[in-house]
């Protein structure tokens, strides 16, 4: 069982070359990619089950574990609170590739759980290390296809150096590329797997995936919204909000 107490360092990526590593003792090491995610891991360590509550200063967690790691992780890389609270727990699994965590519920202020039997795995390269950037070319083909648009909102993209500051609805704007079927599920970076969508849309698609047990390859409209019109995750037809 690891504890963040034993804990040596917390640095900036060496071996990967980019991103964050959690030292522990016999040079083990975790590697992040994304710097806000170390708190959720860190809490998810300490704790075991977490919640939002755990990020918006509700209680003293983040605080305790903060306390605990002084001198060894720089200060500025645990915030003493998060205003999109769920992002440090959910990219544990979008984005670092860490399937061993899981959501619990899907509404209100969602649980979640690091069981202690699963902490070996966190060491394991794991998922977000065969992930590539899509190339120019390829957003070009992508947006194309959509005509431009979310593809399932059907809201005009724009790339985030064409939107003005105060732009309305933004996260209707912002442009994204989504994983239709996500890495951590066996999904590939090719052409085929990519789809454009606005920030909104792709936030929501992201926080369903997470909590979802089905083969997401089966007839998802997330997956597949041009085809599909039921959300494998809840059996809910999104027909009325699909473009």
């Amino acid at each position: 069982m690891l504890r963040i107490e034993d804990i040596v360092i917390i640095r900036q990526a060496q071996i990967y070359g980019r991103g964050y590593e959690i030292v522990f003792p016999g040079n083990r090491m975790i590697w992040l990619t994304k710097r806000r995610t170390i708190a959720g891991l860190l809490l998810l360590i300490k704790y075991g089950v977490c919640s939002e509550e755990d990020l918006v200063g509700a209680n003293d967690r983040l605080q305790e574990v903060k306390r605990i790691l002084v001198g060894k992780v720089n200060p500025n890389w645990i915030k003493d609170r998060y205003g999109d609270a769920n992002k440090p727990f959910s990219e544990l699994w979008t984005e670092e590739g860490f399937s061993c965590i899981h959501a619990e519920g899907l509404q209100g202020n969602r649980q979640y759980v690091l069981r202690t039997e699963d902490h070996e795995s966190l060491f394991n390269p794991n998922a977000k290390s065969s992930r590539s950037q899509i190339s120019t070319d390829e957003k070009r083909i992508i947006l194309q296809r959509q005509s431009g648009r979310c593809n399932f909102c059907g809201a005009i993209l724009k790339d985030s150096s064409n939107i003005r500051p105060h732009t309305f609805a933004k996260d209707r704007v912002s442009m994204e590329f989504d994983h239709r079927v996500p890495v951590d599920r066996g999904g590939m970076s090719v052409l085929e797997n990519y789809q454009a969508l606005c920030h909104y849309c792709n936030k929501c698609k992201r926080q369903m995936c997470f909590i979802c047990h089905a083969d997401c390859s089966q007839g998802c409209a997330l997956v597949m919204p041009e085809r599909f019109k039921t959300v494998l995750a809840t059996g809910e037809d999104i027909s009325d909000r699909i473009k």
